[in-house]
């Protein structure tokens, strides 16, 4: 029997993953270890589903605010942009008045007829036309309406002002009223009908 020298190599020590290697642990604990990993990934699973639904309802909200932020923004810009073509209109009435008055004082219609055929040339405009001081139409662009009263083509309370107004007419129309003042007593009254484009589509 060969006896050990102090050049023999030593008995190698086991590491711990051949000791971890010769453990029997016992069924429950296998199964408890098992239940503890599955209760650990749903719980992981639900997280995730609960931080998912949350980004979703923040991405609605976030969505819906903005919606509701350009939708009050398209209406604020819209109302802006239509007082000022209403101002502009007014102003544009109020030189029409001075210059339809000065042909009614010589009677000249001709005059007035060939101002409204070069009004209804303009952008949207769709009709222009000229009441005298009974109400009826003396001229008009639409030659259909001659001698009918004004109060069947456009609502009586929107040529009682006495100023130049841009009223609301029928079918989404605008009507520009200008009365035909003299130096006493009301001449006619102008009306000219027209569409307000949507500003911000340019249509």
């Amino acid at each position: 029997m060969a006896e050990p020298n102090e050049f023999s190599s030593p008995a190698p020590q086991p590491t711990w993953m051949s000791r971890l290697g010769r453990v029997r642990l016992p069924l429950w604990a296998v199964l408890l270890v098992g239940v503890a990993l599955l209760a650990v990934l749903g719980w992981q699973r639900v997280a995730m589903n609960r931080a998912e639904a949350r980004l979703a309802a923040e991405r609605q909200t976030l969505s819906s605010q903005f919606q509701a932020d350009r939708s009050a923004l398209v209406t604020e810009l819209k109302a802006k942009v239509e007082a000022n073509a209403d101002e502009t209109k007014r102003q544009f009435g109020l030189a029409l008045a001075w210059a339809v008055r000065g042909e009614m004082i010589r009677n000249n219609l001709d005059q007035i007829d060939q101002f409204f055929t070069e009004i209804i040339k303009l952008p949207h405009t769709e009709r222009a036309l000229l009441a005298d001081s009974t109400g009826k139409v003396r001229v008009s662009t639409d030659r259909r309406y001659l001698g009918v009263a004004l109060s069947t083509l456009v609502p009586v309370e929107a040529t009682l002002p006495g100023e130049v107004a841009v009223r609301a007419g029928p079918n989404e129309t605008k009507l520009l009223v200008i009365p035909v003042m003299g130096l006493n007593s009301r001449l006619g009254t102008v009306v000219v009908s027209y569409r307000q484009p949507d500003v911000l589509v340019g249509n």
